[in-house]
């Protein structure tokens, strides 16, 4: 069985395999850390007067030096809330877009943000929530600076042999990973790129991370996808991964061909949970394998009096964050 725990909460700085160890008290809601963010001077985003994201007291000392740029508002201005507001003297995605990355890659240079030093040369939409249509895009590794929804694909690789018994493809991130270097993996798994739909997403993944055939890909299912909000040094990170399950034959095995993965086993359902616990998985890869483990009932509620716990905690409200 496992054990619940109060230690991943929405912002925090642990990992999420920490909500796997013992620990006697419940974890806050959501909105409760949200408002203990702003109480500790985070500051609401805001790009066309809606809010998009928040904005730590450490990086906000740079933004402030493009008051042409990022605005404080610190009383409400009509329909307009405090906080950080993009100015709207730039009125659309093109321009937005285009402002914000001539101010990231000046304090790029200026080597002033740790985080930018992980530079990607991929840009994340920025929006409200999900359904809507984006403000601007943003350099990847610029998205925690501002707060900002973040979204990714994440495949299980799996096998079921005659006898019915099923085991996970698990990768190793490489040593040269810029986050969670040699770290167990799932199969396939990346950041949503702006202008890129969700499964060609996931096809994407397949193929540079493991060499999935197109006729292997078909069977690509979308299962659901799990939403949680942490804190590191990079800033804050509301993220929301969907998740797709992918039945392989057993003669197949993953090849990598993009760099991005050391290597590849493959691994019982006892062996996976082994792994969470002892917290070798990046923590969001041990909440998607905890997902899988749920749905295909390898954990259950009378075996173990945790799992709805776990479900809550895999579910943060992300798309009603940012009103």
């Amino acid at each position: 069985m496992l054990s619940s725990s109060s230690d991943f909460v929405y912002l925090t700085l642990e990992p999420f395999y920490t909500l796997l160890k013992s620990s006697k008290s419940l974890p806050p809601a959501l909105m409760t850390k949200y408002h203990e963010a702003l109480e500790k001077g985070c500051l609401p985003f805001f790009v066309n007067n809606r809010q998009v994201g928040l904005i730590r007291p450490d990086f906000w000392v740079h933004f402030k030096n493009y008051p042409d740029v990022f605005q404080l508002v610190e009383k409400p201005q009509g329909s307009k809330k405090p906080g950080v507001h993009l100015s709207e003297d730039y009125k659309d995605y093109k321009e937005r877009t285009a402002v914000v990355s001539k101010v990231l890659e000046e304090l790029r240079a200026k080597d002033a943000i740790g985080s930018l030093r992980g530079w990607r040369d991929e840009n994340y939409s920025v929006k409200p929530n999900f359904a809507e249509q984006p403000l601007l895009e943003v350099e990847r590794s610029a998205s925690g600076l501002f707060g900002l929804l973040e979204y990714g694909v994440h495949i299980n690789g799996f096998t079921r042999s005659a006898k019915g018994e099923l085991k996970m493809w698990i990768g190793r991130r490489s040593k040269t990973k810029q986050t969670f270097p040699d770290m167990l993996d799932n199969m396939c798994a990346g950041g949503l790129p702006a202008g890129m739909g969700v499964l060609e997403c996931a096809r994407k993944e397949c193929q540079e991370e493991a060499n999935v055939s197109d006729q292997l890909l078909d069977r690509l299912k979308p299962v659901g996808c799990i939403s949680y909000f942490y804190e590191d040094e990079r800033g804050l990170q509301p993220e929301s991964q969907f998740i797709f399950d992918l039945e392989l034959p057993e003669d197949f095995t993953p090849v990598n061909t993009d760099g991005e993965m050391g290597s590849f086993q493959l691994l019982t359902m006892s062996e996976i949970q082994t792994e969470i616990v002892s917290g070798n998985f990046k923590p969001n890869c041990a909440a998607v394998c905890l997902d899988f483990l749920i749905r295909h009932s390898f954990i259950d509620f009378d075996t173990d009096p945790n799992l709805m716990y776990f479900v809550e905690q895999m579910h943060a409200p992300l798309q009603s964050m940012y009103r």
